[in-house]
C-alpha cells in the first residue's frame, strides 16, 4: 500500500512539473465549480462529474448504478496551464484517492486512482461533453 501511494504521488507531482517552470507553482484554483464534464475511459467506464463549491460529485454511468450521484467530496484543483487542471480528491467512507488530468483544449482526461485502498486505476479518457453553469 505504501508503495502505490508513493507511486501515485510521484506521478501526479511528475505531471504538474512538466507543465510548470521551476520557478512558478500554480495557485490552487475554484475555476472548475459549475463545470460538468462526461468522458470515457479507455478502459470502458464511463462517468459524469461535477464540480460545486461543496466538492465533486459523479454518477459511475457504466455502472451497476448509473442514475446514483456518488459524493459530493471536498476536492483541491490547480489550473497548470490554460484550460488544463489537475484535480483530485478523496472518497472518505470508501478509501478511494482520485486525480485527474483534465485538458479541455484537446478533451483528453488522465485518470490515476487507488480504489479502496489497494486497486490502482490508471488510464486515459476521451472528454465527450462539456457544460459551465453560471455562477
Amino acid at each position: 500500500m505504501k508503495t502505490l501511494t508513493k507511486l501515485l504521488l510521484i506521478t501526479c507531482l511528475a505531471l504538474l512539473s512538466s507543465f510548470t517552470t521551476a520557478n512558478e507553482l500554480a495557485a490552487s484554483t475554484n475555476k472548475l465549480d459549475g463545470m460538468s464534464i462526461a468522458y470515457n475511459y479507455t478502459s470502458g467506464r464511463s462517468y459524469h462529474l461535477k464540480f460545486e463549491p461543496a466538492g465533486i460529485s459523479y454518477q459511475y454511468l457504466t455502472g451497476s448504478r448509473p442514475d446514483v450521484w456518488w459524493g459530493p467530496f471536498p476536492y483541491k484543483a490547480f489550473e497548470v496551464s490554460e484550460n488544463i487542471y489537475l484535480a483530485a480528491w478523496f472518497e472518505e467512507g470508501y478509501g478511494d484517492y482520485v486525480t485527474l488530468h483534465i485538458n479541455f483544449n484537446s478533451n483528453l482526461l488522465y485518470g490515476s486512482a487507488i480504489l479502496q485502498g489497494e486497486t490502482v486505476h490508471f488510464h486515459g479518457a476521451k472528454i465527450v461533453s462539456v457544460n459551465k453553469t453560471a455562477k
